[in-house]
């Protein structure tokens, strides 16, 4: 039988960690990226499938989700997005609508989503990502693992200067994030899409997974 993970945010932080990592092991035969044009710079596989879609009317071989691990990693920020309303289709409503198309199909789905997560939340981007974990623990996706990690370390193109400052006072963060604190540890992005791809393969039980778990 063959093992088969099909990729959506394949470009982003995250996303990349988890196409090299999946591609650099042999447990999946074959692996589906699917995305904007921009996922055609991505690495070349034998066993790998490049399909470009449009988020806002995804249209391709539905076949291909059957008994599959999805990996789910979109996301954006404001800045880039230019308003909350762009943010939350990005954030949201892409994830979700890819989601109802995975519904009763797929083996597991394994979304980024951030520590703090809460549809309550007054901060716009916690109440994001609460909204989207909710949505989707309304649909049947097999075991859904959601990975919440805090702040995310890495080199990224477009240079975001308090994540670069942040990164700097990360080690003494990690001293004094403790006990019942260690989950808003920052965590390397090179490390968490890592441990996703690790915990699918495992056969991690469903779950909300953050600093502790990784």
């Amino acid at each position: 039988m063959e093992n088969t993970a099909v990729i959506v945010g394949a470009t982003g932080v995250v996303g990349r960690v988890i196409v090299n990592e999946i591609l650099s092991g042999e447990y999946y035969d074959r692996i589906y990226i699917l995305g904007r044009n921009s996922i055609t710079k991505l690495p070349d596989d034998s066993r790998l499938e490049k399909i470009i879609i449009d988020f806002e009317n995804i249209d391709f071989d539905m076949n291909i989700l059957e008994d599959v691990d999805v990996f789910s990693s979109l996301g954006t920020t404001i800045k880039i997005a230019g308003s909350k309303e762009n943010q939350r289709k990005i954030d949201v409503d892409y994830t979700v609508n890819f989601a109802k198309l995975c519904e009763g199909k797929v083996k597991s789905f394994n979304v980024v989503s951030a520590i703090g997560a809460n549809s309550n939340s007054k901060n716009f981007y916690t109440s994001l990502k609460g909204e989207l974990e909710d949505k989707l623990k309304e649909l049947n996706l097999g075991v859904l693992r959601i990975f919440q990690p805090s702040l995310l370390i890495s080199k990224r193109e477009d240079k975001r200067f308090f994540e670069e400052l942040f990164m700097k006072v990360a080690p003494i963060f990690k001293l004094v994030l403790k006990g019942k604190m260690k989950k808003y540890s920052p965590i390397e992005a090179s490390l968490l899409g890592k441990v996703i791809v690790r915990f699918a393969t495992e056969n991690k039980n469903e779950g909300t997974y953050t600093y502790n778990d990784f």
